[in-house]
């Protein structure tokens, strides 16, 4: 007999898939990118890898400071091999982060070959990861909240953020067309005015031309709320 699937979120939180889902479209392209990389792109593959660091952190600093207390609150169960596991996580990618400094510092052929099987584990133990939450955690939350209180520990969370003007754009850029518009109307829906209509600017000022083309045909409502300049 097949195994369960697991729930999934149907409430404003599952913006909480997008998040992940930008995490594992990164952190493959940074595995296949690893590769074969060169000299000539080591930069560029830097900067990448620059991004990513920064909202992996802040993902799972988000859920261990406000989403999975919040859950633990509510009644809800949250392993605690998760929280060791985004430790484990900063570890690996310390580890990369090290590497691709030393190949930008020396070029030579031992640095370059050295990151593909650093960010290969990147890879692997971050999908694993992603998966457990999403089976042993986010499959409560909409027995734990009202869709009331979901868009509320939306707004929390967004709010107790730091200023990061590239996180829309990053997790739109790695989203379907179709699922980003869903994003964006499940974020149209949580969120205050003047919140969406910096969520959309900060899409519009950080993503390339045919992205926001994207929104402009699956969403032009919400595109519209965006100022001219």
């Amino acid at each position: 007999m097949p195994a369960e699937q697991s729930r999934r979120v149907v409430g404003p939180l599952k913006t909480w898939y997008d998040l992940h889902e930008a995490l594992a479209h990164e952190v493959r392209g940074l595995a296949d990118q690893a590769a074969g990389v060169t000299g000539a792109d080591v930069v560029a593959f830097s900067k990448r890898f620059e991004a990513f660091d920064a909202e992996l952190r802040h993902h799972s600093e988000v859920e261990d400071g406000i989403m999975f207390p919040a859950i633990r609150a509510a009644g809800g169960t949250v392993p605690h091999h998760l929280l060791d596991e985004h430790r484990d996580e900063q570890l690996r990618v310390y580890e990369l982060g090290a590497a691709i400094m030393a190949a930008k510092g020396r070029s030579d052929a031992e640095s370059l070959a050295a990151l593909a099987p650093l960010a290969t584990t990147l890879r692997d133990e971050l999908l694993a990861h992603l998966a457990a939450e999403e089976e042993e955690v986010l499959g409560e939350v909409d027995e734990l909240f009202s869709t009331d209180q979901q868009s509320q520990l939306l707004r929390t969370i967004i709010a107790s953020m730091p200023p990061d003007p590239i996180m829309q754009p990053w997790v739109a850029a790695a989203l379907t067309p179709e699922h980003l518009e869903a994003r964006l109307r499940n974020m149209a829906t949580s969120l205050g005015h003047d919140a969406l209509v910096g969520v959309l600017t900060q899409i519009h000022d950080g993503v390339d031309a045919a992205t926001w083309a994207e929104v402009q045909t699956h969403a032009p409502d919400l595109a519209a709320l965006v100022p001219s300049s």
